[in-house]
């Protein structure tokens, strides 16, 4: 009789270790697919999240209201501004339900959930016919800009005076004139600077001040008496 011939084992464990190794290379090419899908997404909504941020700085730094301190000795606007650090008054309301004028700060802090991240925050509060200063600030809910960056520099453009040419700095040194534009530069988690963002100051006059292209003859604002 014929005798019956089949698979010895060393053709079985070849076939075996040939299928292990077709299936661990299937699986390490849809692990790195899935894996560039889902960086691809999260950059894409980072993305998407960075120009909303920047639209909406935009769009507040245009509505930047020139409001004087109370101060019977000089003239000094609302405004302070460094590097890291961008404060002043805004004629967006607190909230839906509030009118009238806003503080606004913007600067970077640490994440609530992870203190080792974080993000650049703006926060609001409502500006009172008697306030002095941005303190109300302090006590406002932070509002997310940018999340999981590492800082912020900002410059501003302008002059001192209508005699010299106007020029960069990294802080606003002159509380009775404003800048005219705003330069944001974000440095992202891993270092990496982020295009920059310049906007322009969008200004309207105070009522009650005579400050303009023709006549600089706003004074400063005398305090309240009861």
């Amino acid at each position: 009789m014929r005798r019956q011939r089949g698979f010895t084992l060393i053709e079985i464990v070849i076939a075996m270790v040939l299928l292990a190794a077709m299936m661990s290379l299937l699986y390490s090419g849809l692990t790195f697919a899935l894996r560039s899908w889902d960086a691809a997404d999260a950059n894409g909504r980072r993305v998407a999240d960075r120009r909303l941020a920047e639209n909406f700085l935009r769009r507040e730094v245009g509505e930047i209201f020139p409001l004087r301190w109370k101060d019977p000795v000089r003239l000094r606007f609302a405004f302070e501004a460094d590097r890291d650090t961008l404060r002043f008054v805004s004629t967006r309301a607190a909230g839906v339900t509030l009118g009238g004028l806003s503080l606004v700060g913007l600067r970077v802090e640490n994440d609530k959930d992870n203190n080792r991240v974080r993000d650049l925050v703006m926060r609001r509060a409502m500006a009172d016919p008697d306030v002095e200063d941005f303190a109300p600030l302090d006590r406002a809910e932070p509002t997310l800009l940018y999340a999981g960056i590492d800082a912020i520099a900002l410059s501003y453009f302008g002059s001192g005076n209508d005699f010299t040419e106007p020029a960069w700095s990294d802080k606003w040194e002159f509380p009775n004139r404003m800048p005219q534009l705003i330069k944001l530069r974000v440095r992202d988690a891993d270092g990496r600077w982020l295009p920059d963002i310049v906007m322009k100051l969008g200004m309207a006059e105070e009522a009650g001040c005579l400050e303009n292209a023709f006549q600089r003859g706003c004074l400063p604002r005398r305090p309240t008496t009861p």
